[in-house]
């Protein structure tokens, strides 16, 4: 009898679509023998429960056939109902009610079995006493399966990592959900601000107060956040609050990656100082955005570094009828096909251009301006490393001023509508060379716009409208702080600050890219534009910051035993200790919220390409005392040391 049961059990496990994996087929059996227990278990439990009646009785009126035949029809209606296709270990509370269903068949197999082998029937509550049973015993061994499989796993991670949610709402309870499938943390407890889930549980975990961290320092290794509909203001509160913890922090992605789907609630990343940096994004105005770029030819110098190659992300996205990229390096034009360009070839094939050249070659850009019809160009090319232009100032007069010269006469040799030049804050009152370089590439624009003033008003298709925007640090732009002390906690420190009162503006490269180029919409010749940096933050609080992000402790005479110490090594030379945007007139607002323009003094166009022309042959004879001379006159802010000379 048991051979030929084993038998009949092989013939229903090998009709399940194929043959069955060893593992999977130990498994299945498991679970036969289980329900094989439960169903028999089941009879026996409702006799108890009407009171060993012999009518209902089924044991004693069964013969060991009756039994078997039970058995084998709900064994086998379990297997081809696909009762264990369901993975035990991922199993839902959904599936009680298929359990449930499938388990109905077992009354009429009972009823089929009594007639046949009986000859009479049970009264109806016994049926729906066994349905009941069997259901709820099948369902807690699945869940009970469940547990321990989740149990084993969770033994097989050695140093597991113990973490903390914060947010018990629906987003922590489904990333609560997500990380007990991984298996590979432990949640300690919930944390939120809700006095209606305070000392209440999620999933069996205890929700305590926010204000309760410091309880669970030691007992944690990581805090999680989970709360994506928190708006910017506070969700840097929140970030700068539980830092102060010094517990490593986590955050699931925002409601719009979510909805995205772009990315799921389980994709946790860590903070990152532009979480803390960035403000509330103001989103583009759309209409200036297409007036911009929208099938128009655009070009962008120096299109390879890291705000030109942002712009060039920004145009592509907002539909230009071709985009002319030009940078001097190859790996930077290289590197911008990689990154950028190729995901928009398909669409765009035949309207980008990648050039490799030198942008002070006025011919090369005529030729490229005639040959593309070029209807806006942007000039983002220049040097503007402020120690390597101190030490190599000729260079660095001759590219940024020189290009933005050569772009200018180029584009109104090809009829350019429009020029925007990509300034600094430090060609403000520069302290150094770089700053000064950029600030007479600035006054080289402004020349060049009140040169085609009156021109434009009589026919503004034939001369083209110029003009500038002025800005400060962006974020993780080349030669930006930010990439250099990330390099710096990789290494373990020690941070390298000038000095520890320096103030600097930040802005992230997209919404710096995008205002750049609503600017150009704005532009009706001489402007500077202005874009709002929103709050200066202290260089030392930014490495502070990031110290903490990086789940570092900071080194100091308080903290002896810390992790990275921060060192101010002095000012470098041509540094400032903050830096401005203005020189010596009043902004005005503009249509957008973070656009402002204001219009400064120049020098006329004559005046000033004579003296270019001066600075020109110093450059070509590499006097440098004559060519910095001559900088420092024509922008009289720069305050030089006299030892350059």
């Amino acid at each position: 009898m048991k051979k030929k049961f084993e038998y009949f059990i092989n013939i229903l496990l090998n009709s399940l679509g194929g043959l069955l994996n060893l593992k999977r087929r130990s498994k299945i059996i498991f679970l036969l023998v289980i329900d094989y227990l439960i169903i028999l278990s089941s009879i026996i439990l409702v006799n108890f429960f009407l009171g060993f009646d012999n009518q209902y009785f089924l044991i004693n009126q069964l013969n060991i056939y009756q039994l078997l035949f039970v058995v084998l029809i709900s064994i086998s209606t379990f297997i081809f109902s696909g009762q264990y296709n369901s993975l035990s270990r991922y199993i839902r509370s959904s599936e009680i009610y298929s359990i449930g269903k499938r388990n109905l068949f077992l009354i009429p197999v009972l009823i089929f079995s009594e007639l046949v082998f009986k000859g009479n029937l049970s009264y109806l509550k016994f049926y729906f006493l066994f349905w009941v049973i069997t259901s709820f015993i099948i369902s807690l061994s699945r869940f009970g399966l469940k547990e321990a499989s989740n149990f084993y796993e969770l033994s097989k991670y050695k140093g597991i990592n113990k973490v903390a949610i914060y947010g018990a709402g629906a987003a922590g309870a489904q990333l609560a959900s997500a990380i007990k499938l991984v298996g590979n943390h432990k949640i300690e407890a919930f944390l939120d601000d809700s006095s209606s889930l305070i000392g209440r549980e999620l999933l069996g975990v205890p929700i305590f107060a926010s204000n309760e961290i410091s309880k669970l320092k030691g007992k944690i290794d990581q805090i999680l956040l989970a709360i994506p509909s928190l708006d910017k203001s506070d969700s840097i509160k929140l970030i700068k609050r539980v830092q102060s913890f010094e517990i490593p922090i986590l955050k699931v992605p925002s409601v719009e990656e979510l909805t995205s789907g772009n990315a799921k609630i389980d994709s946790l990343r860590p903070i990152e100082i532009e979480d803390l940096l960035g403000r509330i994004v103001v989103q583009p105005n759309q209409e200036l955005l297409s007036s911009a770029i929208n099938k128009k030819n655009i070009c962008i110098t120096g299109a390879g570094g890291s705000i030109g190659k942002e712009l060039c992300n920004q145009v592509l996205r907002n539909s230009p009828k071709s985009l002319v990229m030009i940078d001097s390096s190859e790996t930077n034009l290289y590197n911008l096909e990689q990154e950028v360009v190729k995901s928009y070839l398909v669409s765009n094939e035949g309207s980008l251009r990648l050039i490799l050249g030198n942008v002070r070659d006025h011919l090369f850009l005529r030729d490229i301006f005639q040959k593309n019809s070029i209807d806006i160009v942007i000039h983002a090319a220049a040097y503007k490393h402020v120690p390597l232009i101190e030490k190599n100032p000729l260079k660095g007069i001759e590219n940024n001023v020189f290009s933005t010269y050569s772009v200018c006469k180029a584009a109104e040799d090809s009829k350019v509508k429009k020029v925007l030049l990509i300034s600094t804050d430090k060609a403000v009152r520069p302290s150094n060379v770089m700053g000064a370089s950029k600030r007479l590439s600035e006054l080289v624009i402004q020349a060049f716009a009140d040169k085609n003033k009156s021109k434009i008003n009589n026919d503004k298709n034939q001369f083209p409208i110029f003009s500038l925007v002025r800005f400060g640090n962006v974020l993780n732009s080349s030669g930006s702080v930010v990439p250099l002390f990330k390099k710096q906690i990789a290494n373990g420190g020690p941070l390298t600050l000038t000095h520890k009162e320096i103030i600097r503006f930040f802005m992230t490269v997209p919404e710096a890219a995008q205002l750049v180029i609503q600017a150009s919409t704005l532009s009706e010749g001489g402007e500077v534009f202005l874009l709002d940096m929103g709050e200066p933050i202290k260089i030392i609080d930014l490495a502070k910051q990031m110290i903490r992000l990086s789940g570092y402790s900071i080194k100091n005479k308080d903290n002896p035993n810390g992790d990275i110490e921060i060192i101010t090594t002095g000012l470098r030379p041509g540094e400032k200790l903050y830096e401005e945007l203005l020189i010596d007139a009043e902004s005005k607002s503009t249509k957008h919220p973070l656009i402002f323009k204001a219009n400064e003094a120049f020098i006329s166009f004559d005046k000033l390409t004579k003296d270019l022309k001066k600075l020109e042959n110093f450059l070509k004879e590499q006097n440098q005392k004559e060519s910095l001379l001559l900088l420092s006159k024509l922008v009289p802010e720069w305050k030089k040391s006299l030892e350059i000379f």
